[in-house]
This record gives C-alpha cells, sequence and structure tokens, in this order.
C-alpha cells in the first residue's frame, strides 16, 4: 500500500469515527433519554416513589411557564445548569402527568411583552451588571379554575430542595381543597409587637415561618383557650403550648379525640420563644389543662426537670467569668436521625431536629395505651433541674457537671388505643353554661374506636430561630431550613389527615454530614479541659481566699504593716496564682493540638490523598510495563 493510499484511508477512517459519533449520540438521545444513573448519596435526583401519584393523579390541566433569560445564564453559569436541572425535573413531571401537566418555556427579553408577563405574575429580575440590564428565573403556574402558584426566582440557596418546590407547588394547584387545621396555641405565631425599653414602643417581629409552611398544605383556623365546642369540619386540632387552657376547653377536647377527633400537641415547660412581657421575666405558663389531657393518654411532663444530652449539644456563645467563651448547651440539642423513630412515617425520612430545653415525657405502665417514641435523646443525656435554664443560665458549668445517665430521655411519642376520658365526672363546673341532661347522656367515658394523638415536650421547635436561616433577595425574604423541626409537624398533619404526599421529600434536601470523629474528639477534649478547669479554678479560689484572709487580719491597716513572712507567702500565692492561669492556658491549648492536628491530617488526605495514591498506582504500572517489555526483549532475544 503507497502512502497516498494509507492517508486516503486514515481520512475516510476518521470521517466514519465522525459518523458513527454522531449516529451514537442520535441514538442514545433518541432511545435511552429515560434511562438515568443516579449515583449521588440519597438519589437526590430521582423521582420518590411516593412522590410519583402526585403528578398521576393530576385531575385538571395545569399550565407550567417557566421564565429564563439567556443572558443570566452568560453572566451565571451556575444558574444555567441550576435551569437545566429544572427543565429536566419537568420533563419527568410532564412525561408521568399524561399530558395533564403543560410546560412553557420564556426568553423575556428587556421590554418585551414576555417581560411584562413575568412581571405581572410577580417574578423576581435581578441585576446582571452595571448598565441596567436584568435577568428572570422564575416560574409561574396556573389550574383551569385560576387559581395560580409562583416561584419569583430560583434562588441557589434552596437548589437542594427543588424537587420538593416543585412538586408542592404542583400538588397545590392539583387539589385546592386542603384538609381543615384547628390552631390552639399562646405562641406569636402571627408576629406582633416586642416590648421595647421601659414601656416604650418595641420591635415588630414578623409572622412564624411554620405558619406559611402549615397554610402551603392546609387551611389553618385560629381557635381560643376557652372553646366550648369544635367545628366538624376541623380534620385535625394542633395545640402549641396552650397556656391557659381553660377547663371547659380541656374538657371539649377530651371529647372531640375520644369521639375520633386527631390532636399534636407540643407542650414545653420551659418556652424561650414567646414575647417575654415589657421590664420582666416571663410567668412560668399555665399548662394545667393539657397536663389533665396528657394524663388521660398515658403521659405526664416530669415537674422540674428539662431534657439534656452532651453529644447533641449546640455550640453557642456565651460568658464566663466576664469574658465571652464558646460552649457546648446541651439544653439545646441538635438531634440525629439515630435519635428518630426511623420505623415510623413520621419521622422515618427526617435527618435532623433543633430542641430546645425540652420536657422530660414518661409514659404510664397502667394506661393500656400504645405509646411508641418519636423523639428521644441519645444515652448520654441527663435530667436538669430546669432552675438552672431561667434568665442566663450557666452554659459552662452546666456542661462542666454534666454527667451521663446512660437512659434515653423521651421528648416525642404517638398515642394511639382505647383511651378513657380525663374527666369521669363530666364536664367541669365553670362559668360556661353547666351541662344539661341531653350533654350529660352525650359524655363519653371512653373512646370506641383507637384514638390518635402525638405529644412533644417542646414547643420552641416551631420559632424560626432553631430551624430555619432567612435572607433578603432583592428585598424578599428568602428562607432555608437548617433542620427538620416544620418538616415534623407537616409529616405529622399529612399522616393524621392521610395525605402523605410530599413526607418523603421533606427530609430530602437537608443533608446532615456531620464530622463525627472530630466532634467526638471536641467534646472529650472540652470535658478534660473542663475538668481541670475546675480543680484549676479551685486552686485559684483558695489562693486569693488565702490573700483576703492575711490583709484582713492586717485589720485594715495598710500592706506597709504586713509582716515580712506575710509579704512572702502573697508574693508566693501570686507566683502560684499566675503559674495556675498559665497551666489553664496550656491545658486549652495542648487540648486544641489534638483537633488541629486532626483537621490537618483531613484537610491533607482531601486535597493530596488522591493525587498521591494515583501517581503511585501510575509508577506501579509503569514498572510493570518495563518489567514486561525487557523480559520480551530477553525471550526475542533467545529465541
Amino acid at each position: 500500500m503507497t502512502n497516498t493510499d494509507k492517508s486516503r484511508l486514515a481520512i475516510f477512517a476518521v470521517i466514519v469515527a465522525a459518523v458513527l459519533f454522531l449516529a451514537v449520540n442520535i441514538i442514545a438521545q433518541t432511545t435511552f433519554s429515560a434511562v438515568r444513573l443516579d449515583v449521588t448519596e440519597g438519589q437526590v435526583y430521582t423521582l420518590t416513589e411516593e412522590t410519583i401519584p402526585v403528578f398521576q393523579d393530576i385531575k385538571e390541566p395545569i399550565i407550567v411557564r417557566v421564565y429564563f433569560s439567556q443572558n443570566l445564564a452568560e453572566a451565571s453559569p451556575r444558574h444555567g445548569v441550576y435551569f437545566q436541572r429544572v427543565r429536566d425535573l419537568l420533563s419527568q413531571y410532564q412525561a408521568l402527568s399524561g399530558g395533564m401537566l403543560q410546560v412553557q418555556y420564556f426568553d423575556p427579553e428587556p421590554f418585551s411583552d414576555v417581560e411584562d408577563r413575568a412581571v405581572g405574575f410577580g417574578l423576581q429580575a435581578v441585576p446582571l451588571g452595571n448598565l441596567g440590564e436584568v435577568g428572570y428565573f422564575g416560574l409561574a403556574a396556573t389550574n383551569s379554575t385560576d387559581d395560580q402558584e409562583v416561584i419569583s426566582f430560583f434562588n441557589l440557596e434552596r437548589e437542594a430542595f427543588i424537587e420538593y418546590d416543585l412538586t408542592k407547588l404542583v400538588y397545590t394547584l392539583s387539589n385546592p381543597e386542603q384538609p381543615k387545621i384547628g390552631l390552639i396555641t399562646s405562641l406569636p405565631v402571627e408576629g406582633g409587637m416586642s416590648p421595647g425599653m421601659g414601656g416604650m414602643g418595641g420591635t415588630p417581629t414578623p409572622p412564624w415561618q411554620i405558619m406559611d409552611q402549615m397554610r402551603d398544605f392546609f387551611e389553618v383556623e385560629r381557635l381560643d383557650l376557652t372553646l366550648d365546642q369544635i367545628s366538624e369540619d376541623i380534620d385535625v386540632l394542633v395545640l402549641a403550648q396552650p397556656d391557659g387552657l381553660s377547663d371547659t376547653a380541656a374538657y371539649t377536647i377530651d371529647q372531640w379525640v375520644l369521639a375520633g377527633g386527631k390532636a399534636i400537641v407540643f407542650a414545653d415547660p420551659n418556652l424561650e420563644s414567646g414575647n417575654p412581657p415589657a421590664g420582666g421575666m416571663p410567668a412560668p405558663a399555665d399548662l394545667a389543662g393539657i397536663k389533665t389531657l396528657l394524663g388521660a393518654w398515658g403521659l405526664s411532663l416530669e415537674e422540674g426537670v428539662l431534657a439534656a444530652d452532651i453529644k447533641a449539644a449546640v455550640r453557642v456563645n456565651t460568658a464566663a467569668g466576664g469574658r465571652p467563651e464558646i460552649s457546648d448547651y446541651p439544653a439545646w440539642m441538635n438531634l440525629q436521625a439515630d435519635a428518630l423513630n426511623q420505623e415510623d412515617a413520621i419521622t422515618g425520612d427526617l435527618k435532623n431536629l433543633t430542641i430546645a430545653t425540652a420536657g422530660v415525657l414518661s409514659v404510664s405502665e397502667d394506661s393500656g395505651l400504645d405509646i411508641r417514641p418519636l423523639i428521644q435523646t441519645g444515652t448520654e443525656s441527663m435530667e436538669i433541674d430546669a432552675d438552672k435554664v431561667i434568665g442566663l443560665p450557666d452554659v459552662v458549668a452546666m456542661f462542666r457537671e454534666f454527667v451521663p445517665s446512660g437512659e434515653r430521655l423521651l421528648l416525642g411519642a404517638r398515642v394511639s388505643g382505647l383511651a378513657k376520658t380525663a374527666f369521669p365526672d363530666g364536664r367541669p363546673d365553670d362559668d360556661i353554661t353547666p351541662m344539661d341532661g341531653e350533654a350529660q347522656a352525650e359524655h363519653r367515658g371512653e373512646a370506641t374506636d383507637p384514638i390518635q394523638v402525638i405529644v412533644v415536650s417542646d414547643a420552641d421547635m416551631l420559632a424560626d430561630r432553631f430551624w430555619v436561616q432567612e435572607s433578603n433577595f432583592f428585598g424578599q425574604r428568602m428562607v432555608v431550613p437548617t433542620a427538620d423541626n416544620a418538616a415534623f409537624l407537616i409529616n405529622a398533619l399529612e399522616n393524621l389527615t392521610g395525605t402523605p404526599a410530599l413526607s418523603s421529600l421533606r427530609g430530602r434536601g437537608q443533608i446532615s454530614r456531620p464530622f463525627t470523629v472530630v466532634e467526638e474528639l471536641q467534646l472529650s477534649a472540652e470535658q478534660q479541659f473542663r475538668a481541670k478547669e475546675t480543680e484549676l479554678l479551685s486552686r485559684l479560689e483558695t489562693l486569693e481566699s488565702d490573700i483576703s484572709a492575711i490583709q484582713l487580719n492586717q485589720n485594715g491597716q495598710g500592706e506597709a504593716a504586713i509582716s515580712e513572712d506575710d509579704q512572702l507567702t502573697i508574693t508566693n500565692y501570686r507566683s502560684e496564682i499566675l503559674a495556675t492561669r498559665k497551666e489553664l492556658r496550656e491545658v486549652q491549648r495542648g487540648l486544641r493540638e489534638d483537633i488541629d492536628r486532626l483537621e490537618g491530617t483531613l484537610k491533607f488526605l482531601n486535597i493530596a490523598g488522591v493525587p498521591i495514591v494515583f501517581g503511585a498506582l501510575m509508577i506501579l504500572v509503569a514498572v510493570w510495563r518495563r518489567k514486561r517489555a525487557a523480559a520480551s526483549t530477553t525471550s526475542t532475544a533467545s529465541a
């Protein structure tokens, strides 16, 4: 074969390769477009089985209009990738809906009709430069009755929750009839005014995010703490810190639950998230009414103690001895999945809950009810006196004195079974109309069907500061969950109302990968430091007390009247104080070095570990190939 033939053959081979490449791509695009390989942890790019029916059961056409500016993708490639993911998800939803979900895409160019429609839907424009250009990346969806749901801008901070946000939007439009929730609470969930200094005007506080979460899926009706009847259209009662619940209201709830009503109770013996009264400490909560009901449901709140867990403790900024400190606060707990019942539909998909100064639930052994734990502490727990957390708690002392009990404390439970009434004598006497003969005849002494009640010994977990992080995005309130507190409540409501459509999605974007080795080392180091600190502080206190005693013995005659022996003793004591304080700093520095050393090792492995391993493998392969080539040459020469 001549060189010309070889050249022609090479060109022909390149052409054939190019044609094959294009053909493979076309075939793959048309044949395998539905085939996906999701290798992410938690399968975040794969639709869950529970959410597929949401799109298969759409009963009326839904039109989804996505507005995405191409100049936004040019200015921010991450938004371009994000848009592709949104498009990919909507494509899957569209295929599942059987034609009931229509998706339209628009590029809202400046001063166009499309931009006017985007603005009309309430989409958020973001500036792209100094020349006044703006970009859009939002969505507006409508159903046949002109109900409308909008995502004003797909913020990157919520990318992990995109499947949940889109599914919730479609679910809301396809199910306009929402279950009804009756809310009884003394919490400032609707916002209001915090008290100002000296009785002056305070600061406005926004509504709690938990209310928005509830209203996304349910119709919420506020009920009074003194109610004497419950409407038949209420599906579930939520009693969130019912401070001052009247006897009549407690009786009405008791009878409603025995008749088949469902309830969720948040009863907190040490509430931290209420609006304090002007110029004083908040009064202790009056939970007598709800405690009466809990007794009938086989549970009770232990008096005078709160739950704490040293391993789940939240690190906080505090002050000790007039200086700032960072310490673990065992009464504030960030409970991970192992503290939640993974076999229950409410908590099975949750990753973590943040609980603050929760009470301890006790189970009555003779209630005869089925009481299943939903939330518990770990075994590194302890019951602490409630008095220690009132006002400004000494966090460092609490940590220093912590002694794990080795037992798990109950913080949340699901109750079912044939409960008996908390009011065996009928409706209690109060200022409401006494029970007549007909009402007395309707009094229920026992449930005929198993009751369904969920009880949690903390209400602070509903407050924003314990589960959500807020930011301002061009004037709009952007929220990103940091814990699954809201998901717990919504899952519980859906479970009790029988509409658990999105429960498996709520914990999905909340990925928690704690550095358990670092955290355990840090906890051990701090425990050692606090023990040594206690010993050294005790020595310091003794030395300072001894110096004071010597000075007092001089009866106020001044340092000049102190004897030489006492002067020498004081000097020695002061030297020892300085040495003790130095030793204290050295202990802290030495313990911190263990953590720094581990962090350095982890950084080295993350940055250089893979290149080193890969390089070593390449060297081994090169040596092996050289030896193989040498052996082949020797064999050929021998032949």
